[in-house]
């Protein structure tokens, strides 16, 4: 069980040197079995063959896997051993009957293994000329053969060099679709781990700003409503979900006093504030797939004339889907009652955001937000 979770764990070039190397050992001992019971000076020569690239493919299996490194480079210089090794296979056949150029027939389906789909396609080209140049010449085991014969067989060979090419593209297509769904299954862990954290917190953003975690829902349905009135840039629902739930959550980072205070904030105070805008950044940074999401975090404070914190941006340089927060969020704490003022009506909450447009908010969506009301 070890060695096969062993075995698993290696990366794909190194299964197929690996490969390689059982396949020209075997030949090996093959060869030498034969010379042993009067197979003559080919079975020797076979076998001393065989077990060169025995030691070959050995080699390079130890070599290109003792720093752990998995790169295109790598795979490129796997792959050419490989090839090596076929056509020494091909050029020192058995001296028992059997096909030379089986060797040959089988380096596409490797390469869909090692390459990327354009090295691949100039890997297949290259491999049909010289496939098909190859058998113009004749393979050993076709001398004697009749013109019409040999003509028939280095057709029959190229048929299969041409379906093996055909069979390593559909390889290399379900490894690419097998990628992606990987990558999908590993982003949507992510997702999952991040959102269990938080939701963590929410007891402790309840408790330090006497609110109920059900401003995150009211969050995220006013953001989709936006976003599907202003016909802007496709955003999925999950991240406006994780947006909504990061934003209540972010508050846990600001000391409690701060929700009841009702006089202006010292210039301390509003630095502190200021730093929960890259709580994103923070948890997401680096990771694949989330950078929409740190950006419209960081971004959501920011105002159309550039007063906006963190970083002053103006205009088009403001992510639409941060703009989207941070107008969802100014119209819910207006329309929400706190302990220092009343919470204001839908309507009058919109005129005073109107007020805002061109300023703080993008014109076109404070009009979008006023179709969603």
């Amino acid at each position: 069980m070890r060695l096969y979770r062993r075995i698993i764990a290696m990366p794909v070039y190194r299964m197929i040197l690996a490969l390689a190397g059982c396949m020209a050992s075997l030949a090996a001992l093959a060869g030498f079995a034969d010379a042993a019971v009067g197979g003559g000076g080919a079975s020797v020569t076979y076998a001393v063959v065989s077990a060169c690239l025995a030691v070959m493919a050995w080699g390079a299996t130890y070599i290109l896997g003792r720093d752990g490194r998995d790169g295109q480079a790598v795979r490129l210089i796997a792959m050419l051993i490989v090839t090596l090794l076929a056509v020494a296979a091909s050029a020192y056949p058995p001296p028992w009957p059997g096909p030379s150029w089986l060797p040959l027939v089988l380096l596409p389906v490797a390469a869909s293994l090692l390459t990327s789909a354009r090295a691949y396609a100039c890997y297949a080209l290259v491999y049909l000329l010289a496939f098909a140049a190859a058998a113009s010449l004749g393979w050993p085991e076709e001398a004697g053969l009749e013109a019409g014969e040999a003509a028939l067989a280095a057709g029959s060979r190229i048929s299969l060099a041409v379906g093996s090419v055909l069979l390593g593209a559909i390889v290399l297509a379900a490894r690419g679709e097998l990628e992606r769904q990987l990558r999908a299954h590993a982003m949507r862990q992510q997702r999952q781990q991040l959102i269990n954290m938080l939701q963590c917190f929410i007891p402790v953003g309840e408790r330090k700003t006497q609110t109920s975690r059900a401003e995150i829902g009211r969050l995220s349905a006013l953001m989709k409503a936006l976003h599907a009135e202003s016909g802007c840039e496709r955003a999925q629902d999950w991240e406006i979900e994780l947006l909504s739930l990061m934003h209540f959550v972010s508050r846990v980072k600001l000391p409690d006093y701060m929700f009841e205070k009702e006089d202006k904030l010292s210039e301390f105070e509003l630095e502190v504030v200021k730093e929960h805008c890259f709580m994103a950044k923070e948890l997401c940074d680096g990771v694949p797939g989330f950078a929409e999401i740190q950006n419209a975090f960081l971004y959501h404070h920011e105002r159309v004339d550039g007063t906006g914190y963190p970083y002053r941006l103006k205009a088009e340089r403001i992510p639409m889907l941060s703009q989207m927060l941070g107008l969802a969020e100014v119209f819910l704490a207006m329309t929400t009652a706190r302990s220092y003022r009343r919470a204001m009506s839908r309507t009058e909450a919109y005129a005073e955001i109107r007020k805002l447009a061109g300023t703080a908010f993008r014109p076109d969506l404070v009009e979008a937000l006023g179709r969603t009301l």
